[in-house]
């Protein structure tokens, strides 16, 4: 008896039978849109595979981001990369990536910062930087 009064809101848009369907459609991009936020936010443990949890873990999100680096620095941090290639087990040489050494590297910069404040090296070098120009 319920079945019968239920209203198909799909039908109704697509038909355009319903006085109320712009209503009805701007409820339901509220709901994909909402569903597609919860999705991004976290992964429920039941429906990623083990192996996407190994790649992209929910306590470690990325954000994409672009900054300019010098031609050294680029240049550096391939053989940097290259170096740690060497001396790490083949089995994690696939994880050594450009990224990781960047992401490793403003870690522990940032928390020395943090500690020491205007002596750290990052203000002493960044002050240096611009006294020379």
């Amino acid at each position: 008896m319920a079945a019968k009064n239920k209203q198909d809101i799909m039908d109704d848009l697509l038909k355009g039978s319903s006085e109320d369907a712009t209503h009805e459609a701007s409820s339901l991009a509220r709901l994909i849109h909402r569903t597609g936020e919860s999705e991004s936010v976290k992964h429920p443990t039941g429906s990623s595979s083990s192996q996407d949890q190994k790649k992209n873990p929910v306590s470690e999100s990325k954000k994409k981001s672009t900054h300019y680096l010098s031609e050294e620095i680029f240049a550096d941090l391939d053989d940097a990369r290259d170096k740690i290639n060497e001396l790490v087990h083949p089995r994690v040489k696939s994880k050594i990536s450009k990224s990781r050494i960047v992401n490793q590297a403003l870690r522990m910069i940032l928390k020395e910062f943090e500690e020491k404040g205007e002596k750290s090296h990052l203000i002493k070098e960044i002050l240096k930087d611009i006294h020379q120009k």
